[in-house]
């Protein structure tokens, strides 16, 4: 059964310092794969009411560093019945165990926080609508991956998570300066950083800074800068308190 939790209270910054303050432990270990994940899943399932979940993924990934990525489930959060959201931790397939720099971790912890508060915005979107589903964006780029890329991307529901993480990257470049920002989008400087939301959802679209969908998700980053600032993406608790 789904537990009451204040999702509102959770900000990048306490993010964090959550999964950071498990650096210690683990930073400079070599640890096997079996043992470090389950230190991750007993740290962050003591604070969040989440699903912590391993995967050996074929995707072209760092040996000996784990990659996270998020799920959210609104079937099992609309009947109330479990954890609607999971935290997926990847691993190399050919990796047995891992050893974290502490730059590394620092970088997992950014991500951890990024990806919490993702799923945590499309909770927040189904709730509101009370668990419906709403049509999503059709493509009519002539490769299937493109057209899956864009239709993803260009979805409603992941515009509105993926620009709130696209803002706190730029404010974590920036600081709080929307003419910094505006200037970033509309330029090339993208294309220098491969591994950033922003680049992925340009590259989608082929960096056509004229295609609707781009333009709609420069003025939804633009909107979220001031919520990215303060490291929260909503400024009430609606739908999320329980």
């Amino acid at each position: 059964m789904r537990k009451d939790f204040n999702w509102s209270l959770l900000t990048r910054d306490n993010l964090y310092s959550l999964l950071y303050t498990a650096g210690p432990d683990l930073v400079g270990k070599k640890m096997e794969i079996n043992e470090f994940q389950k230190y991750l899943n007993n740290h962050i399932k003591s604070s969040l009411p989440i699903k912590v979940t391993r995967r050996r993924n074929g995707r072209k990934q760092t040996r000996g560093f784990p990659y996270i990525g998020g799920i959210y489930d609104s079937d099992i959060d609309g009947s109330g019945s479990g954890r609607a959201i999971e935290l997926v931790v990847s691993y190399h397939p050919k990796d047995t165990a891992v050893k974290i720099t502490e730059y590394r971790w620092s970088r997992l912890c950014a991500i951890f926080a990024d990806t919490i508060l993702h799923e945590v915005i499309h909770m927040r979107q189904y709730r509101s609508r009370n668990f419906k589903c709403i049509p999503g964006y059709e493509s009519t780029a002539y490769y299937r991956k493109q057209r899956d890329d864009q239709e993803y991307f260009g979805h409603r529901d992941e515009m509105g998570a993926f620009s709130f993480n696209m803002a706190s990257d730029m404010v974590d470049r920036f600081g709080y300066n929307p003419l910094a920002a505006k200037h970033y989008m509309d330029s090339m400087q993208a294309k220098r950083h491969r591994k950033t939301s922003y680049y992925q959802f340009m590259a989608a679209f082929d960096w056509d800074h004229n295609h609707t969908k781009v333009r709609q998700m420069k003025l939804k980053i633009l909107k979220q800068l001031e919520y990215a600032a303060i490291g929260k993406p909503f400024k009430t608790t609606s739908y999320l308190t329980y």
